[in-house]
């Protein structure tokens, strides 16, 4: 009967250790299944620039790198319907570090809203970490699942600084049915009542 007892167990076994804790979605990353941040301004610039890697960063082997899954959130998620000024996005800090027995993934960017005339209106900043240590960050595709996590924490904590800091320049616009934001209205032409003859 022991004996048994240990040929059902291996099956279970199997599968548990086969299991990975966080499995990575078929779909590519995007934001565009949620409604966009309207701002108040003419245009709105990502910067291209991504930040200086360090010892043990391991994200240029994932594809979109974590600088550019940043630059999706930030495409994703903005649009301008003003007529004036510009928001700027930078990425910040986008690492994914491989230790011995470890992976930990940092991720931070900021906006910025400038004026026509090229003065800082206002900022905003947001960052988060993640990791995962032991055989979960040995699994198959673990970097993969990581940076997904950390990028979903930082959309979160995006999204709450804009709706903070910057309420002034988020626009009350309605999103279309399918959740994108409609182009700004033209503005109203005036009309002059003409003399009769």
């Amino acid at each position: 009967m022991p004996h048994r007892r240990s040929l059902l167990l291996l099956p279970m076994l199997a599968a548990a250790c086969g299991r990975d804790p966080a499995p990575v979605p078929a779909t590519p990353i995007g934001y565009r299944y949620l409604i966009p941040l309207p701002l108040n301004v003419g245009e709105i610039q990502i910067s291209d620039e991504t930040p200086a890697t360090t010892i043990g960063d391991v994200g240029a082997r994932l594809s979109p790198t974590p600088a550019e899954a940043v630059r999706i959130m930030a495409r994703d998620r903005l649009v301008a319907v003003g007529t004036e000024g510009k928001a700027v996005f930078t990425v910040a800090t986008s690492q994914l570090i491989q230790g011995r027995e470890s992976l930990s993934c940092v991720l931070a960017c900021r906006l910025e809203i400038v004026s026509p005339l090229g003065s800082r209106m206002g900022y905003v900043e947001a960052g988060t970490r993640r990791a995962v240590s032991g055989p979960d960050a040995e699994r198959r595709r673990a970097d993969e699942a990581l940076l997904r996590q950390t990028l979903d924490a930082l959309n979160v904590e995006f999204e709450f600084q804009v709706r903070r800091s910057l309420r002034e320049f988020l626009a009350a616009v309605a999103p279309n049915p399918d959740g994108t934001i409609p182009a700004p209205s033209p503005a109203p032409v005036e009309r002059e009542t003409l003399p009769r003859e």
